[in-house]
């Protein structure tokens, strides 16, 4: 287990706790907002609907179709 920065969570992955209080939020993008390459895309049972959570900048703008 690995603690972020603010020791305020927790991760199993180091990579998230580096990101986790450290300029990085975590955001869901849906359908063709995933990122090529992104593991953890998961299906909705009832709609199908795919979704993934990734890590994005504090900085970066936020796509009108993230929200």
């Amino acid at each position: 287990m690995y603690i972020c920065k603010s020791r305020n969570h927790v991760w199993s992955n180091k990579e998230d706790a580096r990101k986790c209080c450290n300029g990085y939020q975590r955001v869901v993008v849906f359908g063709n907002e995933i990122p090529d390459g992104t593991t953890n895309i998961q299906v909705d049972e009832k709609t199908g609907l795919r979704y993934a959570r990734i890590w994005q900048k504090d900085a970066e703008k936020i796509s009108p179709k993230m929200l």
